[in-house]
């Protein structure tokens, strides 16, 4: 925030094993952008408890427009207009690439009911246009505790989930702060979004678990800011790199 690559942010960390946490600037919302893929294939994978054969179901992608235009960056695979996929196929594209169009097709084809429930469970509201900015750092973390810990859903469909997101393919936030052969299972979520002040400006989150061999953690960067989409990046890949180090310091001279 000094060097004026972000307007604002938060951290929020916590030890998985330990539950200690630290939580900079707890109050501050955030609009989730993609981040709100998740509670849609938790959604899909709490019904395969009862309905087995949901993931095998096949879907016609069909739009008018593609929605994946719209997005600051581009999904590298994604689902084709008037073509047919399963579940399982739409959620790793949803998911890994964070396609929209994915998104789109697997929310039309879920009991709203349903949907509504997954995210009233977890404790997180629905996506709404009432309110800009909704979510907090430490709001979010929630999803990924109750799929390390297997609270939610059971404990192969669990982690059948946090497998899906280690394999996202963007790797500019918390990825590139780490060493290149520890595992991250996260998502990122990138918006616009018009303050109070009427000023434009973006918001890029990255948040997931971080699989440090010995301390697993959990680290959620959010951010708004005026800055271009890759210095906001510098910046996450910044604070997960510090926090990495820091991890490995303590780890290094616990008993």
């Amino acid at each position: 925030m000094e060097s004026g690559n972000v307007n604002t942010a938060s951290v929020f960390f916590r030890d998985i094993k330990s539950g200690n946490q630290i939580n900079i600037n707890p109050k501050e919302k955030f609009y989730p952008a993609s981040l709100h893929k998740i509670p849609v294939m938790i959604a899909y994978f709490k019904l395969a408890r009862t309905d087995p054969k949901i993931l095998d179901k096949k879907i016609m992608v069909s739009f008018e427009e593609d929605t994946n235009s719209v997005q600051g960056i581009k999904p590298k695979d994604y689902a084709k207009n008037g073509r047919t996929y399963s579940v399982q196929e739409l959620i790793e594209k949803m998911i890994k690439h964070s396609d929209n169009n994915a998104a789109y097709a697997l929310t039309y084809n879920i009991d709203q009911n349903l949907l509504d429930q997954t995210f009233k469970d977890l404790k997180i509201p629905y996506p709404t246009s009432e309110v800009a900015d909704y979510i907090s750092a430490s709001d979010f973390s929630y999803f990924f505790r109750v799929l390390y810990n297997a609270t939610y859903l059971k404990r192969d469909l669990s982690e059948r989930a946090l497998n899906i997101l280690s394999e996202v393919d963007y790797k500019e936030g918390l990825v590139a702060g780490v060493p290149k052969d520890v595992p991250v299972a996260h998502k990122y979520g990138l918006g616009g979004n018009i303050d109070r002040s009427n000023s434009v400006y973006n918001e890029l989150h990255d948040c997931g678990i971080v699989y440090h061999p010995r301390e697993p953690y959990f680290l959620c960067v959010m951010t708004k800011s005026i800055s271009d989409t890759p210095i906001i990046e510098s910046t996450i890949k910044s604070i997960s790199s510090e926090v990495y180090k820091e991890v490995e310091r303590a780890a290094n001279v616990s008993p």
